[in-house]
C-alpha cells in the first residue's frame, strides 16, 4: 500500500472509531467529547430534593436580585406562623390604603385589592404564589399588624434557619424599596432590592417543600378565581409556562412548581420543582439571557444537562455496602461482637456517567446515642434498627447544607443482646 493511501486509510479508520465511540490509543473519543447543554443564564443550580445533593451549578454562590422569587420566603414565614398557631388560613387581613394603591398598579403583577376590605390569609397566599401578586404579598406581611421592618426581620430569621446567611431582604414581594412607596424601609436607597444566590433560592425552595409540601399544590395551580370584593372576582393565571398543559411544558420531566421572578435588575428568573422518572429535583435559573420565556428555555436546558451528563444510582436495602462499612463492632454484645449493616431507606446518589459508585469514598457515622466511646455500637441492638449513616463522598461534591457527602441511613441486620456484667467487665479489662 502506498504511503499516502495508507495515511488516508488510518485517518478514515480513526474517524469511524470516534463516531462509534471505540477506544483509540486508550481514549474513548465519543465519551471524551463534551455533551454539556449550555445553560444561558448568569446563575443556575440543580439539586436533588431528598438529599440536597448539588448536581449542577453555575455561579451558584453569587448573590443576585431575586425579584418575585422572594415570595417563597414570605410564604415560608406565613406557613411557620400558622404552624405555631399565631395565624390561621381563615384569618382575615384588612387591606391598608398603601397596599390597596400598590395592588392597583398595572405595571406590577397584581390582583386588585380594596382598601378596608378583608381577605383571608389563604386567599392572599394563593394570589402571591399563583398570580405573583405583589399587593397580596405585602398584605401578608402586615397580617399581624407588623411593620415592614418587623416582618423583614422574620424573613431574615427564617432564612437563617434554612441555612441562608447573607440574603438582602427589603420587602415581602421582591419589588425595589422605592417601588413599594411608603411601605419601603426607611433609611434605605430606593434602588435596594431583595438579593440571594441561586444556591440560597434552592435552599428556600427545598426547605419550604420539605416542611410544607402543600405549597406545591398551590404552585401547580394554573388558574383560580379570586374574590376582589364582595361582588367581583378576577381569574388568576400562573406565570409558570412549564406546568403540564402550558406552552413550555417539557416532555421528559413533570414540573410541579414553584415560582417565577422578573425585574430589571434580576432579569428573568425561575425556581422549579420537577419529577424525572421518580426523582424529585429543584432547579434555579437567574437572569436568563434573552429575558421573558428564556427562563423556561434555560430551565429546560438545565434539566437536559443533568439527564444527559449524570445518572442517578439508587441504593436500596439489597444494595451491597463496601466491606469497610458493611459491619460494626458491638463490644458489649452477648452472642456476637459484630452486626452486619444494610441500607434502611432508599437513597439516590447522582454521579457523572463516567463514574461508578465503587469510586466514591465511604465512611460510617453512628448515631451519638448508640455509639460507644470507642466507636462501636451500644448493646442491645435490634434487628432493623437504624443506627447511623454511610457517607458517600467524591472530590468536588457538595450538598446544599455544605456537607461533602450523601448520607445513606443504615440499619442493623441482626439483633445483639447485651452481655452480663461479668462478661462486660472482663472484656473491658482486656481492651485496656
Amino acid at each position: 500500500m502506498r504511503k499516502g493511501l495508507r495515511k488516508c486509510w488510518i485517518v478514515a479508520m480513526a474517524v469511524l472509531m470516534a463516531i462509534a465511540g471505540i477506544s483509540f490509543g486508550g481514549v474513548t473519543t465519543a465519551s471524551a467529547a463534551s455533551t454539556d447543554t449550555q445553560v444561558n443564564a448568569k446563575a443556575a443550580i440543580a439539586v436533588d430534593r431528598s438529599t440536597g445533593q448539588i448536581i449542577y451549578q453555575k455561579n451558584a454562590n453569587q448573590r443576585r436580585a431575586v425579584a418575585s422569587m422572594s415570595k417563597l420566603l414570605t410564604v415560608a414565614v406565613i406557613e411557620q406562623e400558622i404552624h405555631d398557631g399565631k395565624l390561621k388560613w381563615d384569618t382575615k387581613v384588612k387591606i391598608s390604603k398603601p397596599v390597596a394603591k400598590l395592588s392597583q398598579k398595572k405595571d406590577f403583577s397584581n390582583v386588585p385589592l380594596v382598601a378596608s376590605h378583608k381577605y383571608t390569609v389563604k386567599q392572599l397566599t394563593h394570589a402571591a404564589l399563583i398570580q405573583s401578586a405583589n399587593g397580596a404579598a405585602l398584605a401578608l406581611s402586615h397580617a399581624k399588624g407588623e411593620s415592614t421592618k418587623q416582618f423583614n426581620n422574620k424573613m431574615q430569621k427564617t432564612a437563617r434557619r434554612m441555612g441562608v446567611k447573607d440574603a438582602k431582604i427589603y420587602n415581602a414581594c421582591g419589588l425595589t424599596n422605592g417601588q413599594v412607596g411608603s411601605l419601603g424601609l426607611k433609611g434605605q436607597k430606593k434602588s435596594r432590592e431583595n438579593e440571594m444566590s441561586a444556591k440560597d433560592v434552592a435552599k428556600v425552595a427545598n426547605w419550604l417543600v420539605q416542611k410544607y409540601p402543600s405549597v406545591i399544590k398551590i404552585t401547580k395551580t394554573t388558574s383560580e378565581k379570586f374574590p376582589t370584593s364582595s361582588k367581583k372576582t378576577t381569574t388568576m393565571k400562573t406565570f409558570n409556562k412549564m406546568l403540564p398543559g402550558q406552552s413550555d411544558a417539557p416532555k421528559s420531566v413533570h414540573i410541579t412548581g414553584l415560582k417565577t421572578g422578573t425585574s430589571d435588575k434580576a432579569g428573568a428568573c425561575f425556581v422549579s420543582t420537577g419529577n424525572y422518572n421518580g426523582h424529585q429535583l429543584i432547579t434555579v435559573v437567574m437572569h436568563a439571557n434573552g429575558g421573558g420565556d428564556q427562563r423556561f428555555t434555560q430551565t429546560a436546558n438545565l434539566y437536559k444537562n443533568v439527564f444527559t451528563n449524570y445518572k442517578p444510582v439508587i441504593l436500596t436495602k439489597v444494595s451491597t455496602l463496601p466491606t469497610s462499612v458493611a459491619s460494626v463492632v458491638v463490644p458489649d454484645g452477648k452472642q456476637q461482637t459484630t452486626t452486619n449493616l444494610a441500607v434502611s431507606k432508599p437513597t439516590t446518589i447522582w454521579m457523572k456517567n463516567s463514574q461508578q459508585i465503587s469510586q466514591w469514598t465511604t465512611s460510617l457515622t453512628l448515631q451519638s446515642s448508640k455509639r460507644t466511646k470507642h466507636g462501636g455500637l451500644i448493646a442491645p441492638v435490634k434487628k432493623g434498627e437504624t443506627v447511623g449513616t454511610v457517607n458517600y463522598s467524591m472530590n468536588g461534591f457538595k450538598c446544599l447544607n455544605g456537607s461533602s457527602s450523601v448520607k445513606v441511613p443504615v440499619a442493623a441486620q441482626t439483633s445483639v443482646s447485651r452481655a452480663n456484667w461479668f462478661v462486660r467487665t472482663w472484656r473491658a479489662i482486656h481492651r485496656r
